[in-house]
Parts: structure tokens; C-alpha cells; sequence
């Protein structure tokens, strides 16, 4: 069996809301046959910050920007077919994100930028080399707000947390579905329409084989 956590703090110039849940699944591939949108795919590689990134941390940026710009086809041709393969995820959160994707309307990309993807870095390889467990703190004890105003001057911000198996498309699965997060901290994040820029990066946790903590960061400039 394959168990995900993941954690999440949103808005530091506004409230801070913690929450955390974790899915346990069957220990099997998950098959899709999705086709890429190139349309998504060309625009994000015109940005040097999604290039650098490692293949699984690109998978998130796309899968982010497609839910959000695609949401009812996500929902058809991705969310669907996870739940037909992964019966045992079903629950009322993925209900109601099901319900969720197919009102919503297209939002704007997400572009990855260089000083976001630093400050995921840094909590990730902080959390993967020093912490057992998710955290907004950092293994120094700074918050989510000191730790991110060393990479730039933000308006408004969010993190998303997830731990788990290094794959893109899961962890944004996860993240979206937010399993015993009551208020849909970590959906709020991704589908907050007033964020603009994304950064990401997996990291993996000191003496694990196939654990990883994966940052994400938003911001509105």
C-alpha cells in the first residue's frame, strides 16, 4: 500500500490556515492515456525557470496549469479514470472536487518563476535533510512568511506541501482531492484565481528509498 501526506499553509499577508490529510492507495501504476496539450506545453517552455526543473517538478507546473485551465476535462479525462483505478480514494473530497471542476471556468496560467522554484527548493531539501515530518517552520524555526522573504517582496502568497512518492501528476492529484483538509486549503491554492506565478521542487527525505516532500509555492507578483 502507497500512503501520501501532504500539509498546507495559504495567504500569509491574510490568515493562516494549517490542515493535513493522507490517501492510501493500492501499490500500482496509474494508466492514462491523456494526450499533452502543446499549447500549454510551448507556453511553458518559453520560461529558463521550467526548463531547469527536473522532469516529475515540470509535471506538476503542467498538471497544475491544465486543471486550471481545462478543469472539466481534467476531471473527464484524468480524475475519472484515477478513481476507476483507484476505487479506494473515492470519498466525499473527491466528490466534491468532481462537483468543483465541473462549474468552474478556465483560469489563467500559472508561470513558473525563479525565485518561487528557489524558495521550494530551499523548504524541500530543508524538510528532506532535516525534518521527519511536514512543516511550514523551517528546521530553524522560521515561518513560511521570513523563509519566503529571503527569495523576493511578495503582496500575497501560498504553500502547498506534499509527501510521498516522487510523481508529478499524484501529488497534484492528492492536492487537489484533499482528503481530510476541511477547508480545501491545499484546492483553494491551486485553483486561486488571484495567483499568477508557481514555483516547485520535490526533494527526497534522508533515509527513505521512495519518499519525497514536494514544495509548492504561489504567488500574485
Amino acid at each position: 500500500m502507497k500512503r501520501f501526506l501532504f500539509a498546507i499553509i495559504v495567504s500569509f499577508c491574510f490568515n493562516l490556515t494549517f490542515g493535513q490529510g493522507s490517501i492510501v492507495l493500492s501499490d500500482k501504476p496509474f494508466v492514462i492515456t491523456h494526450k499533452k496539450d502543446t499549447t500549454i506545453e510551448r507556453v511553458l517552455n518559453t520560461h529558463a525557470a521550467f526548463l531547469n526543473l527536473s522532469p516529475e517538478e515540470k509535471a506538476v507546473v503542467y498538471w497544475v496549469n491544465y486543471a486550471r485551465q481545462n478543469p472539466k476535462v481534467f476531471s473527464n479525462t484524468i480524475l475519472l479514470p484515477f478513481l476507476e483505478q483507484f476505487p479506494e480514494a473515492k470519498s466525499s473530497y473527491t466528490r466534491s472536487l468532481l462537483s468543483d471542476l465541473s462549474t468552474r471556468s478556465s483560469l489563467p496560467a500559472l508561470a513558473p518563476v525563479k525565485k518561487l522554484n528557489d524558495a521550494a527548493e530551499s523548504h524541500a531539501k530543508d524538510l528532506g535533510l532535516n525534518q521527519h515530518s511536514i512543516s511550514h517552520q523551517s528546521s530553524k524555526g522560521e515561518s513560511f512568511k521570513d523563509r519566503l522573504n529571503k527569495f523576493g517582496d511578495f503582496e500575497c502568497a501560498s504553500e502547498n506541501v506534499y509527501e510521498g512518492k516522487e510523481d508529478g501528476l499524484q501529488a497534484v492529484l492528492f492536492l487537489l482531492i484533499d482528503a481530510g483538509v476541511q477547508n480545501l486549503g491545499h484546492r483553494k491554492n491551486i485553483l486561486d484565481p488571484a495567483m499568477k506565478y508557481i514555483g516547485v521542487s520535490f526533494f527526497p527525505a534522508k533515509g527513505s528509498d521512495n519518499r519525497f516532500f514536494m514544495v509548492q509555492d504561489f504567488s500574485c507578483n
